[in-house]
């Protein structure tokens, strides 16, 4: 099954939110596999490219609109990934799990919110929908 993860894009003139296509081999049934099953691919693409760095894997080049818009954001990387330590994929499910339970993260599916239940927020997931995670700041502040 394959959905389209809302990813926001970096820089000053381009702040929009762009899909990414994300296959999963079976259709989540609920929230909590549906973060489960997204942060074990992540984690596994992050190796992935952690490892292709060890083996001297040369970066494409950047084009010039890359270039303006990490400028604008004020860093111009090349993808290079200068961690070497594996991440600990069931730590980071963990995490991840415990950010929607606790209010943090948001779960967004076609613009409605998958709202939190402890025995697991079942989910009518079709081909091609939208989701969008959103991470929540918390702001701290005094009253004068």
């Amino acid at each position: 099954m394959v959905l389209n993860i809302q990813v926001k894009q970096m820089g000053k003139k381009g702040r929009h939110i762009k899909p990414l296509a994300m296959e999963y081999s079976k259709c989540p049934e609920t929230a909590q596999q549906l973060i489960e099953e997204t942060v074990r691919m992540m984690v596994a693409d992050f190796i992935r490219r952690q490892q292709e760095a060890k083996e001297g894997h040369i970066p494409e080049a950047l084009s010039e609109d890359n270039m303006q818009t990490m400028a604008e954001v004020g860093k111009i990387a090349f993808g290079d990934i200068y961690n070497d330590k594996e991440p600990d994929e069931e730590k980071a499910v963990q995490s991840a799990w415990q950010a929607y339970a606790d209010g943090i993260v948001r779960v967004f599916i076609g613009g409605e919110e998958a709202e939190y239940n402890e025995n697991g927020t079942q989910l009518a997931l079709k081909e091609g929908d939208e989701v969008t995670f959103v991470r929540l700041a918390m702001l701290a502040g005094r009253m004068f």
